[in-house]
């Protein structure tokens, strides 16, 4: 018992040891709460829910199954996503290969030699003799003792590093499906406005000979004709930039898809709707931290970092291995199997005392608290970004609306307008250039309320997206170093 006694001993006294080699122990930065949000959100949006949340097909609910279709092939096809999922699965064998870390191997082992020493060699005794060795090691067994949580601490820090590779794939389809939904809503407004384009251009050109004629029968100055030209020519202008926006938006839907520009010449687009009030839940300040997967993303990784600190510290202690091993070994091929003196064993512990690294460990242990460090920082830094895009989201949504309210009262009064310009066109109090006028104005009221249109159903993307999407992390409390 006493070599155990002094085994254990020296084992202490290393350990106590390693705990003065760590140097000084500087303050580690700490894991913010989520800064205060709930006034905000009360002062510029009071409606509050207790269960609203954006579902995980979040795209649905502007019922638009063209939006659905164009949505669910980009998840299916967009090489950037496919290569977030590929780093998931990459992480998730590096948590299986980890594991392995856990548990005991068994190898086996079998190898055969053909030697001759020299008989002018300094191994006189053997001098000038054959050998031929046979060894075979049917069992071999390596495990490693886990005192100090080593291997768990590795193992858990590739699990927050799985988990965190999974929140940063929700994120990047979060994006994804975002950056669809605002280009598709842009497509809709210029596909609209293209139209509407159009009615100003033959309105237009109507004005302009009806200004022409007058000015030769000699009813009319030059100059209503210059203006009623360069009005035209202002129309046409219109026209090509809402052409070439659709044809924009097209392409980008297309390579959002991971597709070709042809494919996007084929997108069909139908008109969906916008909620007229967004509704959030009465406990987002709190639930905000579990449903944004960028923030679960950088909490992970900040968790992840903590783990990897322990495994740094654990390498100034004492590693202890287990090896075991019998077989038979021979030198002779004619006994291996038949004489059981072939026969050998081993088995014991295996023990590294780290004594001198020259700095090693200790510049690994600064180099892992660095990275904790960094890590929570970033985490802070996406708690603050977290607030501020949704924030930022309410503030438009409720600029959008009343942005979109006054410019339906003021095309009705427009359409009101044309109307009256009809009337008296029909009873011969003034001429046909006024009710034509009357139509351009409607028209270009009607081409700005199709641009706040899509700018409402975008704000909605962009709180949708603020407020996570449908993400859920069941775990989003943060523990720190």
């Amino acid at each position: 018992m006493k070599p155990l006694r002094l085994l254990a001993w020296m084992v202490l006294s290393l350990s106590a040891c390693a705990c003065a080699r760590f140097g000084e122990n500087s303050q580690r930065a700490r894991m913010q709460a989520l800064p205060p949000i709930r006034q905000t959100l009360a002062d510029a949006l009071p409606r509050f829910d207790n269960q609203q949340w954006p579902a995980a097909a979040w795209w649905k609910q502007f019922g638009n199954p063209a939006l659905s279709r164009l949505i669910e092939t980009a998840l299916a096809g967009n090489p950037d996503l496919k290569a977030a999922e590929a780093r998931l699965r990459q992480s998730q064998a590096m948590v299986d290969s980890q594991a392995a870390e856990l548990y005991p191997t068994v190898d086996a082992n079998i190898g055969f030699s053909a030697q001759r020493f020299s008989a002018n060699s300094t191994q006189a005794k053997l001098a000038g003799e054959n050998f031929r060795q046979l060894l075979i090691t049917p069992l071999i067994l390596r495990y490693h003792l886990d005192f100090w949580g080593r291997d768990r601490a590795a193992l858990q820090g590739a699990v927050d590093r799985s988990l965190s590779a999974a929140a940063e794939l929700a994120d990047a389809r979060l994006l994804l499906a975002a950056a669809l939904a605002g280009a598709y809503f842009d497509l809709l407004a210029a596909d609209a406005q293209l139209d509407i384009a159009g009615n100003i251009v033959n309105r237009s050109q109507t004005l302009l000979k009806l200004r022409q004629t007058g000015l030769d029968a000699g009813l009319s100055a030059a100059a209503p004709v210059l203006q009623a030209g360069m009005e035209l020519k202002q129309a046409r202008q219109i026209q090509a930039a809402s052409r070439a926006e659709a044809a924009l938006q097209r392409n980008l839907l297309a390579a959002l898809a991971g597709k070709g520009a042809d494919w996007g010449r084929e997108i069909r687009i139908e008109a969906g709707t916008c909620a007229e009030q967004a509704v959030l839940p009465s406990d987002l300040p709190l639930r905000l931290l579990a449903h944004r997967p960028d923030i679960s993303a950088a909490r992970l990784q900040a968790e992840a970092a903590a783990e990897e600190i322990k495994v740094a510290e654990t390498a100034f202690y004492p590693d202890v291995n287990l090896i075991a091993f019998t077989g038979l070994h021979s030198v002779s091929l004619s006994d291996v199997l038949l004489q059981g003196a072939s026969l050998a064993y081993a088995v014991g512990p295996s023990i590294e005392f780290p004594i001198f690294e020259g700095g090693r460990l200790r510049a690994n242990l600064s180099y892992q608290q660095a990275a904790y460090d960094r890590s929570v920082e970033r985490y802070n830094a996406s708690l603050v970004q977290a607030v501020r895009e949704v924030a930022d989201s309410v503030s438009r949504w409720r600029e959008t609306g009343q942005r979109l309210a006054e410019q339906t009262q003021i095309l009705a009064d427009a359409a009101a307008s044309e109307q009256l310009a009809a009337s008296l066109d029909r009873a011969g109090l003034t001429d046909k250039a006024a009710l034509i006028q009357a139509g351009l104005v409607k028209d270009q009221q009607q081409f700005r309320l199709a641009a706040l249109r899509a700018e409402q159903c975008k704000s909605a993307v962009r709180l949708i997206k603020a407020l996570g999407g449908g993400y859920t992390d069941g775990d989003p409390q943060p523990s720190g170093q």
